[in-house]
């Protein structure tokens, strides 16, 4: 809720000068009075966001703002634990076009007309034409497509958002692969993800969403031909035909493409990098070393091909290796992950937004907000603030990396690693260096997480290669190291703070097994732990967690980090011929799955690729009468929207022929 009416709407016109990259969500402002009042003028301001919506033209728009003011207008709202009619006096519909950096605004009068701005930088009016209609349209699917699935915790930090699906018609796809077309050599505008450095032609925010659009759509065919005329004016974008033969799981093709490009082009760094990153998920790391060098050498300010050749080394087991190229990794300091954000940012108690009560399912659409506060203020400080959660962009993958590699070699091995190849700056100095990963007890207990993890882990070693003995560092001339990454340096010491909270954990548990006591921990705890796990590469230890986590309340983010995890586990096991686990773990992912949909819509999020996705997976694996009769019986015997809310997403499969006929 509004100060004052339409300071939403002021504060958006005051930021349009210093906008970069996609810019903010479309956001809808209303004017509305109690429908009881005296006076005909508005009494109360509120505002929420938007993504996904069809805003090609003002028509569209207007007809979305009438539907919203009707709603509001039928139904009453519980406005701070009171039910209120209100009427809507107007309503303004805002949308950021990032091509010509403008602000396109439809405001509907009740009763009344239309009316339409579009505000330049400077909050001048300007006029509209066809091609800045096409792109906002292009710049809405965009932001719609890349933050879906943006990750959160229990409760986002942007609430007030409605998300849908931005490609229910084929002819919104359509629209928006004309647009991608047209306005594709425009795409740097738009920025690219947090690990580039610069957006090129052919990595950028508009080309992921693209690829994104094709994923869920499946429009293959379609896409090639987009690529491929576009590719007549500009060759270096080759690569992306083939990214999009590997989503249609056309691998002979797309190899043959890569193939004629780099024949073509030996030093094509983004065909290199693809090709690399293929060949390591084969298990070809004979073919992704000199691949993956290669293409770090085509493109040395890119950091997916050293973040490959790096992997490649710690497959191998050349750790030594691993160590100093990811030293030399070129960071990308200067971004962050494109995320929604407010205009404003109004204190919790000026915030409102009407809970849907069309779905409903026990546990997931009641979570308090307020029992989760409790949680967070009681979680242990040293759990709650680890470092490691907070790295973005390039670090956090450089740290994924460290992690694979203590998790082969051990804490103690990476330190010897470690001080063979690197010269410390206490050592360059000429002073001898400070232990700094904390006291002698800890470092003790951090040794014996190895012998922890083979009591669980015993499986993983027999396809660990061999680990070399490093030669001791007393005997090696620092003149004959490099110099640890100050970056670097600040990555150890973060890992060093996960293995001592994990060794605890595990410490605990071994402790709580031996007594045969069941250990106890909020969901949040649990939460955190699992992530912790996570991190560390210990996936099953990290599924314990989430499942428990689940076992007191539910938890968005333990289902999603569950469900990835099953996903992942399925597709390991989904040709070996063991019928029962397989059934197992399609019961769980259909669970997981229409919980985080429940929970996705208590929020007005009713758009989620990973979700969709999930669903198309396994109605085709498992039959669509088997999953909408599973979807009846187990959540939607109570008639709580449930089947519906399901039948919404497999309407969207349905439009694009996703669903596989059963015979």
């Amino acid at each position: 809720m509004e100060k004052s009416i339409g300071e939403s709407l002021e504060q958006r016109t005051s930021i349009l000068g210093n906008i970069s990259d996609l810019g903010p969500p479309d956001m809808v402002h209303l004017a509305k009075r109690v429908s009881n009042s005296s006076t005909k003028e508005p009494t109360a301001g509120t505002f929420f966001y938007y993504t996904g919506t069809d805003v090609s033209n003002s028509a569209t728009i207007a007809a979305l703002l009438h539907s919203i003011a009707d709603i509001i207008d039928e139904k009453p709202q519980l406005w701070f634990g009171k039910h209120k009619f209100w009427k809507v006096c107007e309503a303004t519909y805002c949308t950021y076009d990032a091509f010509s950096g403008v602000d396109a605004r439809v405001k509907v009068n009740f009763p009344g007309g239309v009316e339409l701005s579009v505000l330049d930088s400077g909050g001048k009016e300007v006029s509209s034409t066809d091609k800045v209609w096409q792109e906002i349209y292009v710049c809405g699917m965009v932001r719609a497509l890349i933050t879906a699935d943006n990750d959160s915790s229990d409760f986002s930090s942007v609430v007030e958002i409605r998300k849908v699906n931005p490609m229910l018609t084929k002819e919104r796809t359509k629209m928006f692969f004309e647009g991608f077309e047209k306005l594709f050599f425009e795409g740097t505008k738009l920025g690219c993800s947090e690990d580039l450095q610069v957006a090129t032609n052919g990595n950028n925010n508009l080309v992921d969403a693209f690829l994104t659009c094709v994923r869920l759509t499946g429009e293959f065919k379609e896409a090639i031909a987009i690529i491929q005329r576009l590719r007549n004016i500009d060759p270096s974008i080759n690569f992306l035909e083939a990214k999009i033969d590997l989503l249609a799981d056309e691998e002979v093709q797309a190899v043959k493409i890569m193939h004629n490009i780099v024949d073509a082009n030996p030093l094509d760094g983004e065909a290199l990098t693809l090709q690399a990153e293929f060949c390591i998920e084969k298990n070809r790391l004979d073919l992704a070393l000199p691949l993956a060098t290669k293409a770090m050498n085509s493109a040395p300010w890119y950091f997916k091909p050293w973040s490959l050749l790096v992997e490649v080394y710690i497959k191998t087991g050349e750790y030594e290796k691993a160590l100093l190229t990811l030293n030399s990794c070129p960071m990308v300091t200067h971004k962050d992950k494109y995320i929604l954000k407010r205009i404003n940012n109004p204190k919790p108690e000026d915030m409102h937004l009407p809970l849907p009560v069309d779905v409903t399912l026990d546990q997931v659409s009641t979570l308090n907000s307020v029992d989760v506060a409790i949680e967070h203020n009681r979680v242990d400080p040293t759990l709650m603030s680890l470092p490691a959660t907070s790295l973005k962009s390039t670090f956090m993958e450089a740290y994924d990396l460290l992690t694979e590699i203590v998790h082969k070699t051990g804490w103690e091995k990476l330190l010897k690693y470690r001080t063979h190849v690197f010269v410390m700056e206490g050592e360059f100095k000429g002073g001898k260096e400070e232990e700094k990963m904390g006291d002698q007890d800890a470092v003790e207990n951090i040794k014996k997480i190895d012998k922890l993890n083979s009591s669980t882990e015993t499986y993983k070693s027999k396809a660990l290669p061999e680990t070399p003995e490093s030669p001791s560092s007393e005997t090696s001339d620092y003149k004959n190291k490099q110099l640890c990454e100050r970056w670097l340096d600040n990555l150890f010491m973060l890992l060093y703070d996960d293995l001592r909270v994990y060794t605890m954990y595990k410490a605990e548990k071994m402790h709580f097994d031996a007594e045969k006591v069941e250990m106890k921990k909020t969901t949040l705890e649990w939460e955190l732990t699992g992530l912790v796990a996570q991190r560390l590469g210990h996936k099953e230890e990290a599924a314990s967690c989430f499942r428990k986590g689940l076992g007191n309340r539910f938890s968005p983010r333990c289902s999603s980090q569950l469900l990835k995890y099953y996903l992942e586990l399925h597709s390991s096991v989904e040709h070996a011929k063991v019928s029962k686990p397989v059934s197992d773990l399609h019961d769980k992912i259909l669970e997981l799955t229409v919980n985080l949909l429940v929970w996705n819509h208590r929020w007005y999020c009713s758009f989620s690729p990973e979700l969709i996705l999930s669903l198309k997976d396994l109605v085709n694996e498992v039959g669509r009468v088997k999953i909408e009769s599973e979807v009846k019986v187990q959540f939607d015997d109570k008639n709580t929207g449930i089947y519906d809310l399901v039948l919404d997403n497999l309407r969207f499969l349905d439009t694009y022929g996703l669903i596989e006929k059963e015979e």
